[in-house]
């Protein structure tokens, strides 16, 4: 008999719970259906909450504490690990990078531990609150972005060197014309262009954690990330097609990617209400393991 799938619950999820979105009787339904230790949080789910708290106007606090309260719940205080320090153990069997280790995922429950426990934004920065025989404090909230300032300007990077591979001008193009690429360099933008990304994307993320980019681990990894390679090309074109699209707009995008890292272990399925998120991965052969909360709903 097989183990049912993980659920990866995305960011957007306790959204839907904090506006009514999803019933109470629907989550209630979940909540009572958790095992036994609950399901851990997607550590990548934790950062984007975290950094909500950061990102949001000092009044609306009770909302980002009640994501994050909500969070809680089904995961009991349990964070899984980075995805690519999964990769790196499971699959890889080599360390992480020591000079990329994200924060632990023990640090990372502690502080939505704490965040959901206070009252009101200035108990959180000033007065604090009494936790585990002391009193916890946070000296300022930019630490909780902070930690993903790096991949976000990576991000951004990757973007920009894609698009000057193509066109070396493209921001005086852009500046011109509104436009990143001409006529003739977005026609080159179809199947094949992107058939060549693919193992040039997995190349520099096992370049990256300290891997050989052998021909199996490369068929491999092409296998187990094609909803993060279909996510991440798909990205890629909007960006140099789209006048209107904006890396400082979408930065959630970043989560995204990291995200849909978890679905190179078999064990995991992605819960999510984000339309944007399945369009983009439609036709991944993954696409079937992103699931909406409904969906998901009907396996418990």
């Amino acid at each position: 008999m097989s183990k049912r799938p993980i659920p990866i619950f995305d960011t957007n999820i306790f959204g839907d719970v904090r506006r009514g979105d999803i019933a109470q009787t629907d989550w209630q339904y979940l909540l009572r259906r958790r095992p036994r230790y609950g399901w851990k949080l997607s550590n990548i789910t934790a950062l984007e909450l975290l950094a909500g708290v950061d990102a949001t106007p000092p009044r609306d606090f009770p909302d980002a504490k009640a994501r994050i309260a909500s969070a809680y719940n089904p995961c009991m205080g349990h964070i899984l690990e980075d995805p690519r320090h999964l990769l790196c153990q499971e699959v890889l069997h080599i360390p992480f990078p020591a000079d990329q280790l994200p924060p632990s995922s023990s640090v990372i429950s502690n502080y939505m531990d704490v965040i959901r426990r206070a009252n009101y934004l200035d108990q959180l920065l000033k007065t604090g609150l009494q936790y585990k025989g002391g009193k916890a404090r946070l000296d300022t909230t930019s630490i909780l972005t902070e930690i993903m300032a790096w991949p976000k300007l990576n991000w951004a990077a990757t973007m920009e060197r894609t698009a000057e591979q193509i066109h070396p001008s493209w921001r005086e193009q852009f500046e011109q014309s509104q436009r990143r690429l001409p006529p003739e360099k977005r026609k080159e933008l179809g199947p094949s262009w992107q058939a060549r990304q693919r193992p040039l994307f997995i190349k520099a993320l096992l370049e990256w954690l300290g891997a050989g980019a052998a021909p199996d681990v490369m068929a491999d990894f092409c296998t187990r990330l094609d909803a993060v390679l279909e996510f991440t090309i798909f990205v890629t074109r909007e960006f140099l097609l789209q006048p209107n699209y904006s890396l400082d707009n979408h930065q959630s995008d970043i989560f995204d990617m990291f995200q849909l890292q978890y679905l190179a272990l078999d064990r995991f399925v992605i819960v999510t209400n984000d339309p944007d998120l399945s369009t983009r991965t439609r036709h991944s052969s993954q696409a079937a393991r992103i699931k909406s909360f409904s969906d998901f709903l009907t396996t418990l």
